[in-house]
């Protein structure tokens, strides 16, 4: 199996291809975008919390009120992608919190539960570290999840399994830091090779009109802004199609340059 080294991004790339450097921007407006994300955001995970209440109730629910909540979970889930998306680009302050990182993922698990079932989609879980508690960015880790996940069951239309993982690991980058390894692999349709090397890249995205091209660039940022590493491994054979994540999270926080993503 191959593999590719992509740098991490020092530009954002704008939807014609040009890369805007993070200083071309002026700070005024910089503070005032990522401000107003986080404004919204607030309410809007409130609202995320509430359409996951709705979820558990989905018996008593019709097939049409199963479907119209679907559609609010997505387009609540969009416009978090957006929000997070504008506090990381403009530097929005935030500040990180001890937290069990299988329990964040459990409870993205749990919101996406009825809906993967109801997909035809099998969804395990294997926590070797029930204790693992890392100093994290909370929020932004709990939307890494949910775009990983709602990537693999786009990949899956009519059903497959979806397998995650969270393990205590030494980084495999050769900086040998020790931290926790979160896996996220699917028996989906798998990623083309030339899409591969393009996968991270702000507005790129192969689901044409109904994708934004946010979701994998936020993971991207989102592993950074922890300075941990992810490795991209997927496939596209006929009967051993499918994709694996791997991201690292260290334990420490080290002041060191990030090493760039793999995919293979």
């Amino acid at each position: 199996m191959t593999s590719k080294l992509i740098p991490l991004r020092s530009s954002i790339p704008t939807k014609s291809g040009t890369p805007e450097s993070h200083s071309s921007a002026p700070a005024s407006e910089g503070r005032v975008a990522a401000s107003f994300a986080h404004e919204i955001n607030n309410p809007l995970q409130s609202l995320i919390n509430l359409l996951h209440l709705m979820d558990e109730e989905g018996a008593a629910l019709t097939a049409d009120g199963r479907h119209y909540l679907m559609l609010a979970q997505d387009e609540a889930q969009r416009l978090s992608q957006i929000a997070h998306a504008a506090m990381d680009g403009f530097g929005h302050a935030a500040t990180r919190e001890e937290a069990n990182v299988p329990e964040i993922l459990d409870s993205v698990l749990r919101f996406y539960r009825s809906r993967f079932k109801s997909q035809g989609i099998l969804v395990t879980a294997h926590y070797c570290c029930p204790d693992g508690n890392l100093p994290v960015y909370a929020s932004a880790l709990r939307q890494m999840f949910s775009n990983l996940l709602l990537n693999a069951a786009d990949a899956m239309p009519k059903g497959g399994k979806i397998h995650t993982k969270i393990s205590k690991a030494h980084e495999w980058t050769g900086q040998h830091r020790r931290g926790l390894r979160v896996t996220f692999g699917d028996n989906g349709c798998g990623i083309p090779m030339d899409d591969l090397q393009r996968i991270l890249e702000p507005f790129f995205t192969t689901k044409g009109v109904s994708g934004n091209g946010i979701g994998l660039s936020v993971v991207n940022d989102t592993v950074q802004k922890h300075e941990g590493a992810m490795r991209v491994r997927s496939s596209t054979k006929a009967g051993r199609s499918g994709s694996i994540f791997s991201i690292f999270l260290p334990a420490a926080d080290p002041k060191r340059l990030l090493r760039p993503s793999r995919v293979a």
